[in-house]
């Protein structure tokens, strides 16, 4: 049983030792990545990013092609033309179809395999920039949509990432860079899963890239999915009305530990006592959610409570071996 637990011990641990790989290191996955060149009406232009996940298939956002008069891919500086393409506007995933792409796809993992914590890099074609660049960061959140897990994680992208990939340090592919939360304080970067990959697919092939359906996240406030609607009263600090969205929450989702957490966190400037409460919930969910972790630690530090502080501290560093070299605020 000993043997058992330091294994464990180890492999939990493991998520966090690999190092980030070099940009020397990506010549392999750069070769499956292509930038997208769209053309709009009265000679507007812009361009996206996506990954070849396929032979003859690219995978982007939707959102960067939408409605334009045209689109191509663009490596090594030729140009291909798509001969047909499958979209799931509302999901914002769409595949692009050649007949002559000569790369090769990179290796997909489901999105539903990836733990919070688990250290990640994009690579996106940020800001027209014509090579594919690297950010790195790690899983800070899987949000339940659509029965997938939407991936919000600290590597961040911008202007020209959509449509880019997310990977894991075994070069998987384990997301599509899609969309922000708006302001720059809390920098919430946001993935869509895998798994819709494949469901596009099986999807009829189409010509027309027009459409009126806008994509989940572009919905009005009230429609979007409580782990988006909650982000802006964060931002804005309204703890009343962060906690007004999280009970609406844990009350649609009980088993959701981010709407456990969220509530938490609300409840730390109304009462600490149900704040706890709620962030060992979070916890008991998810023994890998930091955020919890790192708050119930907080209040206790600041009741003095060390047995349980410890236990908690102990959690943590499994977690996250570094984490105390830099002692965390309240929020």
């Amino acid at each position: 049983m000993k043997n058992i637990l330091i294994l464990i011990i180890l492999t939990i641990t493991s998520l966090n030792t690999f190092s980030y790989p070099a940009q020397s290191e990506l010549f392999g996955l750069n070769k499956s990545m292509v930038q997208l060149w769209v053309s709009y009406e009265k000679g507007v232009t812009g361009t996206g990013s996506g990954v070849l996940v396929k032979k003859n298939h690219v995978v982007t956002d939707c959102h960067v092609f939408q409605n334009a008069t045209g689109v191509n891919v663009v490596k090594y500086h030729d140009t291909y033309s798509p001969i047909g393409f499958y979209a799931d506007w509302e999901h914002d995933l769409c595949v692009l179809k050649f007949d002559n792409l000569p790369l090769e796809p990179v290796k997909v993992r489901k999105t539903s395999t990836v733990k919070y914590e688990e250290k990640v890099f994009t690579l996106t074609f940020p800001n027209d920039n014509p090579v594919p660049l690297p950010t790195y960061g790690k899983v800070k959140a899987l949000y339940d949509f659509d029965k997938q897990n939407i991936v919000r994680t600290s590597a961040s992208f911008t202007v020209g990432s959509s449509g880019g990939a997310l990977f894991d340090l075994d070069f998987n592919l384990i997301g599509i860079t899609t969309f922000k939360s708006p302001g720059k304080r809390l920098g919430y970067f946001y993935c869509l899963p895998t798994e819709w990959i494949d469901d596009v697919l099986k999807t009829p092939m189409i010509q027309d890239i027009k459409s009126d359906t806008p994509p989940f996240w572009a919905l009005p406030d009230e429609e979007k999915p409580f782990f988006m609607q909650i982000v802006l009263p964060l931002q804005d600090s309204n703890w009343v009305k962060v906690k007004e969205i999280a009970k609406m929450w844990t009350q649609s989702e009980d088993d959701n530990t981010n709407a456990w957490f969220y509530l938490g966190l609300a409840e730390t400037h109304f009462n600490k006592d149900f704040a706890k409460l709620f962030f060992n919930k979070s916890i008991q969910l998810n023994s890998r959610n930091l955020d919890a972790l790192e708050q119930l630690y907080l209040i206790l530090k600041a009741e003095g409570n060390k047995s349980e502080m410890d236990k908690t501290k102990a959690m943590i560093e499994l977690i996250d071996p570094d984490f105390f070299e830099a002692e965390p605020e309240i929020v």
